[in-house]
């Protein structure tokens, strides 16, 4: 029987994490250097990736904070280079960035739509690209993570129409790069949690365009089997699971981590 002692490790390995300063790429973030992974942090709010950076650094860690809008193409472009530059190579991404624009369609403006659409499938296009090229430069494989939602499978009916979109077009080019990049031991998936408590659930909560806060959450608990939300370190096992060797036949795969809300 091949010895099972080292499938989810990842000491060592060199990734690069976008929206790592956010409510949940903060805590992943950690946990994932906690684990020995080499990291480079990007987030549009540099200073807080740089932050992020200098505490994995203090508890004896190896990383690096750039400041990255994934709106704009040479910035990923050239975060993906930098980390590259710092790491010396690279074995996974993980892509947790998002613009959430509620409002019912009706009311949507064109921008809004294209805001959402830009930044959360437009923004994994560029990412997936420019890791695509250095993992395939590399020629010994890797893995990419793409963070969608319950959302892109399910609807909510509260405004969430432009954001279920992006999302339902990320897990659509996950399957495609899987398909595409397999031969080449590049692996791409998706995490789909249910509503994660964050500061960004907490906007949501408290948008007055929306039902009272009270009632809004009530509702949603009453929509999550597990009669709870998730929180951020309930997503670090499935992201060190698909970032390890223990997901090595896993590819085009979107895992639900919802408490049980896709299975009804």
């Amino acid at each position: 029987m091949n010895d099972t002692s080292t499938l989810f490790a990842i000491d060592g390995r060199k990734g690069i994490v976008f929206g790592a300063a956010g409510g949940i790429g903060a805590v992943l973030c950690d946990q994932i250097a906690r684990h020995g992974a080499e990291l480079a942090l990007c987030d549009i709010r540099e200073a807080a990736a740089v932050e992020g950076a200098e505490s994995i650094q203090e508890m004896g860690g190896r990383a690096i904070g750039v400041g990255c809008d994934v709106d704009r193409e040479a910035e990923v472009d050239g975060a993906v280079e930098q980390a590259v530059a710092f790491l010396g190579g690279l074995d996974f991404a993980v892509n947790l960035t998002v613009k959430q624009q509620l409002n019912p369609i009706v009311r949507m403006t064109r921008q809004q739509f294209d805001q959402s659409i830009h930044t959360s499938l437009g923004g994994s296009f560029l990412i997936s690209r420019a890791v695509g090229r250095v993992l395939l430069d590399q020629g010994r494989g890797g893995s990419l993570v793409h963070f969608s939602s319950i959302a892109s499978s399910a609807a909510f009916g509260r405004g969430t129409g432009a954001y279920a979109a992006s999302k339902a077009g990320v897990n659509a080019l996950v399957r495609e790069l899987a398909v595409e990049w397999a031969p080449f031991g590049i692996r791409v998936n998706a995490i789909a949690p249910c509503q994660v408590r964050t500061p960004m659930l907490d906007s949501v909560l408290d948008n007055p365009a929306l039902e009272d806060r009270g009632a809004l959450l009530e509702k949603i608990l009453s929509r999550i089997p597990s009669g709870r939300l998730a929180e951020p370190a309930d997503l670090v096992g499935p992201c060190l699971f698909l970032i390890s060797q223990a997901s090595a036949m896993v590819t085009g795969h979107v895992l639900f981590v919802d408490g049980g809300f896709m299975a009804q």
